[in-house]
């Protein structure tokens, strides 16, 4: 493998990266990987150590955290390469969600088990690769530490009620995964509103209200909720999932379907693809992508595939 560096965020669930790291670091050194280490030491400190990184010659990065310290690294590739295609990217999943390490290997369905940071290693000393798509965003009302011009994602965008549950996530303490989430919907529900929206597929405009729209890479967010099952990271096509103005029955009522995955012969639901997408919407609009919140306040948000842009190690 070519010089590689690990970009561990310590804190990543719960502080269970830095827990597993001597575990991890022994098994990756004693399978023959030679490697530097840079731990992260604030938010988004991954995008400027990896970009950086790349800049200095390392050819292959391994996250070691969750999806957002994946968000971030592959961001710190995609800038270091301006353009160009990307690579490479290895992920060694410790974080409270690691939804892209399911796409990795194949096509998961729901009920799939999840990649294990102790199954990652031998992927990653194999060193198989694949490219993947990644989405591109810019918006308005960039959150602190995110760049409006250009972000990235590898996995699954949305806006609505998911990114608000994703924002509260984040103030969750001890729990993980699905159950991190499914709290986070909780509480979500107490307080929310459905904005209207107009969103634009490659030109094709659609108004409505709508409680979310999720624009998958991947098939999975969250940790447990399949919001575009069908979805492929390699198919040059972004999956869009718009649901319709739901009050708390029916939202509690959809969201069993969607943790399954069989929403989408569900007639509250559409589901398009494209490659361009717009979102606009004269209500404030809170942005997710990868389980980070990138935008807050965003009244027009633009997407774009870039097709084949990152290679990783599968």
């Amino acid at each position: 493998m070519a010089k590689t560096l690990v970009i561990l965020n310590p804190v990543s669930g719960n502080g269970r990266a830095e827990k597993r790291w001597s575990q991890i670091a022994a098994a990756l050194r004693g399978g023959g990987l030679n490697f530097d280490l840079a731990r992260t030491t604030a938010p988004r400190a991954g995008v400027s150590i990896a970009e950086q990184a790349k800049r200095d010659g390392y050819e292959t990065l391994i996250a070691v955290g969750g999806d957002g310290t994946t968000n971030e690294v592959a961001n710190g590739l995609l800038r270091a390469s301006q353009g160009e295609p990307a690579g490479t990217l290895g992920v060694i999943p410790v974080g409270s969600g690691n939804d892209f390490t399911k796409m990795l290997s194949g096509l998961p369905q729901p009920g799939s088990p999840e990649l294990t940071w102790r199954e990652s290693i031998p992927r990653l000393l194999a060193a198989t690769t694949r490219w993947v798509d990644v989405g591109r965003v810019r918006a308005d009302s960039p959150a602190p530490g995110f760049d409006a011009a250009a972000h990235y994602y590898v996995n699954g965008l949305d806006t609505g009620f998911g990114a608000i549950v994703a924002m509260h996530a984040h103030g969750i303490p001890l729990l993980q995964g699905t159950a991190m989430y499914l709290a986070a919907v909780l509480k979500t529900l107490i307080k929310y509103s459905v904005p209207r929206v107009k969103i634009e597929i490659d030109e094709d405009p659609i108004e409505q209200p709508s409680t979310m729209i999720a624009v998958g890479n991947g098939r999975c967010i969250g940790g447990g909720f399949w919001i575009t099952p069908t979805a492929r990271n390699d198919d040059g096509l972004l999956d869009v999932m718009i649901a319709e103005g739901l009050g708390r029955v029916g939202i509690l009522s959809l969201l069993p379907k969607v943790m399954k995955g069989t929403h989408l012969g569900d007639p509250r639901v559409a589901f398009k693809q494209g490659v361009r997408i717009a979102i606009e919407s004269p209500d404030p609009l809170i942005i997710e992508t990868d389980g980070e919140i990138p935008f807050i306040g965003a009244h027009r948000v633009e997407i774009e595939l870039l097709p084949k842009r990152l290679r990783v190690i599968v």
